[in-house]
């Protein structure tokens, strides 16, 4: 497959091409500026002299499992944002959302940049964005942005021309118009990639594995135009949107009371329109809100609190406790895994609320696949429930374990709940479980959460269920009782004694003394860069290589890297630990200026510190996929090496976007783990520098 790390960060011009093939964008910048007076509109096929319409409603994509194959299709990057019409008259801008509002005074700074083009006339389509740190598109940090009205680091990525110095553009090709676009922004010096202003590029056919590699990095998806098609206002199948999970927008019918010490509100009701016009209930969502996101948005419930329920009556409405109804005027943006068979989402996390949308024109039989939701008669008696019924607590089942208190939030952060991680561990399980299962483990445990107090944990609490196992093991005072799992229950298990991290020995409970992986632990000291980490990474396992080992790269959710090095389990931990530190040894004499095996952190800047000491009897390693204590809800994730680049980084995936990630892998990143296993013998322990 082809390798397109570096073209995904949706801020980069260009995309880099291996050799054999690959992808290579088809509107490759010009390395000369377009001159102004060149672009001529009347001499373009299909433009029509006609005044600039005061507004336009834009062209909208049909959803769609599949990409489209062959060369008839234009793709681009699917951005995480709000859809914007721009309307330039010189330095009189208008700006409007998907749905018609006149959003130009919330955007002042952009309003000015797309003054400062000194465009005579011209309408402009894009997508208004947040852009993190590895220049991927945040829904999440736009409505951030947004709620603190911080806009002027927002970026307009713009991927349509419709109207230009006097013609209408809308019957010209997409091909046509794109590249006017183009021509038309450089000559304006925009396509540097480092202003608000961003032009979209596109890739010319080969949808499917384009979009397997977009899910593989975690993003959203793609957008699949046909590259002949015209501009038509409203769904068209002339464009497509291909997703790597499940993601819609719902109509908000209510909330419930929060439970325990959360604040705002427990969850929000959903639902959407059917072809009656009646909104049907399609489940409730309680997990992706931050702790400022609870405040604000109960604030918002509050004021549109009514007694009148305005879901059809249902079953599955029925089991909801605790209830409030609210007009329905707010539409949530939900990411989801599925349907149940009821017509019920299933796994919803929250991720923002879309001003943009209208909320009657969600409807389930033309966004959505049509739901049967089981219709009853409402009561003839009593009035519908308007006071809330209070609950102290209550808890959840996941894989047969009870979760206490499931809405707790653990990285307020994203919102993310003890239910909501619980769930992600049920999804990876299967991946997870190789590299986890029957290992000493030593928890960092966060009961109140990821912002809250942390601490190391190697012996079980009192309490814990019998999904979790227990070893004895000698240790220096006497024997003592260690945890290991060995299936989702036992994962589980840890989550609700609130586990954030797993950290797992290099040997199995079956033969402890004899270590059947090895863990390189590359640690960045002061001043080094992303890049000459990889390239240290790269000379370790050249070195590996050489003395009969194949290294397995990992991204630990921190700050740095681990080689992991499966073994056939011969050599006791003394012999395992030599070889390490001779390794590691021997590369700092090598390459003094690159790598240091001395642990004093004086000795550590400018260099990569290879910590062998993990290799130790007792000593453990983050486990693949699990969760890390910091900021962002990161993840450990095995990886292969041509993924590891440039336009990586170490906690580049969170639990949500390794789900997507999972979702369009082929194979496992890691393929040929178990037939790589080699023994370290007396000749592998000598050539490596160490003493038998």
């Amino acid at each position: 497959m082809a390798n397109l790390r570096t073209p995904y960060r949706q801020d980069k011009p260009y995309a880099r091409r291996r050799d054999g093939g690959g992808f290579v964008r088809a509107d490759r910048r010009r390395s000369v500026r377009a001159e102004q007076t060149s672009i001529d509109p009347g001499a373009i096929a299909g433009a029509r002299r006609a005044p600039m319409p005061r507004r336009i409603e834009p062209q909208l994509a049909t959803r769609s499992d599949v990409a489209p194959s062959g060369d008839g299709w234009l793709h681009e990057i699917k951005f995480d944002g709000y859809r914007l019409i721009a309307r330039v008259e010189g330095r009189a801008v208008r700006l409007f959302s998907r749905n018609g509002k006149d959003w130009t005074a919330r955007f002042p700074a952009l309003v000015e940049a797309l003054a400062d083009l000194e465009i005579d006339e011209a309408l402009l389509d894009g997508e208004l964005v947040a852009l993190q740190a590895d220049g991927t598109s945040s829904f999440r940090l736009l409505q951030e942005a947004l709620a603190a009205n911080r806009t002027g680091g927002l970026i307009y990525e713009v991927f349509d021309l419709l109207y230009l110095d006097g013609y209408d553009l809308t019957e010209v090709d997409l091909e046509t118009r794109k590249r006017l676009l183009r021509d038309l922004l450089a000559s304006r010096g925009v396509l540097s990639h480092r202003g608000p202003i961003r032009y979209v590029h596109h890739f010319e056919g080969k949808g499917e594995a384009l979009f397997d590699e977009v899910c593989q990095l975690g993003l959203e998806g793609i957008m699949s135009k046909r590259r002949t098609s015209r501009y038509r206002s409203g769904r068209s199948s002339d464009w497509l949107k291909i997703k790597c999970v499940q993601q819609g927008e719902f109509v908000v019918g209510g909330f419930t009371d929060p439970s325990n010490a959360r604040i705002g509100f427990g969850a929000l009701l959903l639902g959407a329109y059917d072809e009656h016009g009646e909104l049907r209930y399609i489940g409730s969502v309680g997990t992706g809100f931050s702790m400022q996101r609870l405040r604000t948005l109960y604030q918002e419930l509050r004021e549109l609190e009514t007694e009148t329920s305005p879901f059809v009556p249902s079953t599955s409405l029925e089991t909801v406790r605790g209830a409030h109804w609210v007009r329905p005027v707010l539409v949530a943006d939900i990411e989801f895994t599925e349907w149940t068979r009821d017509g019920v989402l299933r796994h919803p996390v929250f991720r923002g609320l879309r001003e943009d949308r209208d909320p009657t024109e969600i409807v389930l039989s033309t966004e959505f696949p049509f739901v049967e939701t089981i219709r009853i008669e409402p009561p003839t008696k009593g009035p519908r429930m308007t006071k809330p019924q209070k609950t102290n607590s209550f808890s959840e089942t996941i894989a047969g374990i009870k979760l206490t208190h499931p809405d707790r939030i653990l990285y307020p952060e994203q919102g993310v709940t003890k239910a909501h991680l619980a769930r992600y561990y049920e999804h990876v399980a299967d991946r997870m479980l190789p590299y986890l299962a029957r290992r000493p483990l030593t928890l960092v445990r966060c009961p109140d959460g990821q912002q809250g107090s942390c601490f190391y944990q190697k012996h079980p609490p009192e309490g814990l269920g019998d999904a979790v196992r227990r070893v004895s093991i000698e240790e220096s005072d006497g024997p003592g009782e260690y945890m290991y799992v060995d299936s989702l229950a036992g994962i589980v298990s840890l989550v609700q004694i609130g586990a954030l991290e797993l950290h797992a020995w290099g040997s199995v409970v079956d033969a402890l003394e004899t270590p059947d992986l090895l863990v390189f632990d590359l640690d960045p000291g002061p001043g080094v860069t992303w890049p000459r980490l990889i390239d240290g990474a790269r000379i370790l396992e050249e070195r590996l290589a050489s003395l009969g080992l194949e290294a397995f790269p990992k991204l630990t959710g921190g700050k740095g890297l681990h080689l992991v090095v499966p073994l056939v389990p011969r050599a006791d931990w003394d012999r395992a630990k030599a070889f390490c530190k001779a390794v590691a040894e021997g590369l700092a004499r090598e390459f003094p200026e690159r790598f240091t095996a001395n642990m004093a952190k004086s000795k550590r800047r400018g260099r990569v510190f290879i910590d062998y000491l993990r290799n130790g009897r007792g000593a453990t390693a983050i486990v693949p996929y699990s969760t890390r204590a910091r900021p962002g809800a990161p993840v450990a994730v095995p990886i292969a090496w041509d993924e590891l680049d440039p336009a990586s980084r170490s906690d580049r995936y969170g639990i949500d976007t390794v789900r997507r990630r999972l979702a369009a892998l082929r194979k496992d990143p890691w393929p040929d783990f178990e037939r790589a296993r080699r023994a370290i013998s007396d000749e592998t322990l000598e050539a490596a520098g160490g003493r038998g």
